[in-house]
């Protein structure tokens, strides 16, 4: 079996800007190709954006949507990947022919879609529907799963996903630094990563605390 090199990434996405989004994505996967990776992995609801959800409406977030594979992300997506040579997971809102919407995240080459996966708990809007199955796909030789998020929590998932002979599980998620009813959630200041070199101590701090690190070793 061959190594392979995997790069993750995640970014500022802008709330229901799929060009926008789609855009950084090209970007960060033409650097990771360069940089000699075999795959990219992005977070959770990476093309469409994830927490303003919430807010939505139910036409508003059909509208949001897509169909996969036949939707225009996707298939920017895998033109991505056939013009880098690199594979691309990500993730986005999907919709089927009756119009129910999924927290779904996709697997593409340059040959087309490889796997797709709806989240089995969602829950940032009450109109997400659950997926209801795993899955197991092959990148390169390697057997490769993916649990969204809080998915995770639930180790029956990560256990049943291992037995049915993922060797890599992709874990995706939106969790940190993010706007939540959980206590101490919301989003860094913008003030503290500008001045990172000069500041690193309070950006660290901020990280360390309830928005980020100590709330995730809590949960």
């Amino acid at each position: 079996m061959d190594n392979i090199k995997i790069s993750t990434a995640q970014f500022e996405n802008k709330s229901g800007d799929k060009a926008y989004n789609l855009s950084v994505i090209e970007h960060l996967a033409g650097k990771a190709a360069k940089e000699g990776s075999d795959i990219i992995t992005f977070h959770e609801c990476s093309i469409t954006g994830y927490t303003f959800a919430k807010n939505l409406s139910i036409k508003q977030l059909i509208d949001q949507a897509e169909y996969v594979p036949g939707g225009d992300s996707v298939l920017k997506l895998i033109d991505i990947a056939r013009q880098h040579e690199i594979v691309i997971l990500a993730g986005l809102f999907e919709k089927d022919e009756k119009n129910q919407v999924y927290n779904t995240y996709v697997c593409v080459d340059k040959n087309g879609l490889i796997s797709k996966y709806r989240k089995l708990h969602p829950f940032i809007h009450p109109n997400l529907k659950a997926g209801d199955d795993y899955c197991v796909f092959e990148i390169h030789g390697w057997n490769c799963g993916i649990l969204i998020c809080y998915d995770n929590n639930i180790i029956e998932n990560v256990r049943a996903t291992r037995l049915l002979g993922a060797e890599i599980i992709f874990m995706p998620h939106v969790t940190m630094c993010t706007p939540s009813t959980r206590p101490g959630a919301g989003f860094v200041d913008p003030t503290l990563w500008k001045n990172r070199d000069t500041d690193p101590t309070s950006l660290r701090l901020e990280f360390d605390g309830m928005k980020g690190r100590k709330w995730l070793m809590k949960w």
